[in-house]
């Protein structure tokens, strides 16, 4: 019987989400990004957007930025892993030295694409929101 099966380069742990699987190069960080981000917990405030909400908000500007190439995406995905894993424990000193790193890394990468305007105008006014989670 013929294997019709597509792989994608790597090997994959867990399973993706829906809504992960686009076929491209971001598709499998983006999958690993939801799942570390879908175990953080929800905004006990309604109308403010907690850690959760902040990262997944992030995530969703990144992947549909039309002028960041797949790399970027990429890097910039794994990034908000970074920020979403060191959000389980921000008060951690490592975590907080993880979440500095990420937000500089973030900036580097969105900054270095000048087309995605619309991305670094929402990363100025998200990752502030993001790093206060730090108390940096």
């Amino acid at each position: 019987m013929e294997d019709r099966s597509i792989k994608i380069g790597g090997s994959v742990g867990g399973s993706p989400t829906a809504g992960d699987v686009e076929g491209d190069v971001s598709s499998h960080v983006g999958g690993d990004v939801s799942n570390i981000i879908n175990q953080l917990p929800s905004s006990s405030e309604p109308d403010r957007p907690g850690i959760k909400e902040l990262l997944t908000q992030l995530q969703a500007e990144i992947k549909a930025d039309p002028n960041l190439t797949e790399d970027d995406k990429q890097d910039a995905l794994e990034q908000v892993k970074e920020l979403a894993e060191a959000a389980q424990n921000p008060n951690d000193a490592e975590m907080k030295n993880k979440a500095k790193k990420a937000d500089r890394m973030l900036g580097r990468i969105i900054s270095a694409v000048p087309q995605a305007t619309k991305l670094l105008e929402f990363c100025n006014n998200l990752l502030p929101l993001i790093t206060k989670v730090f108390g940096f």
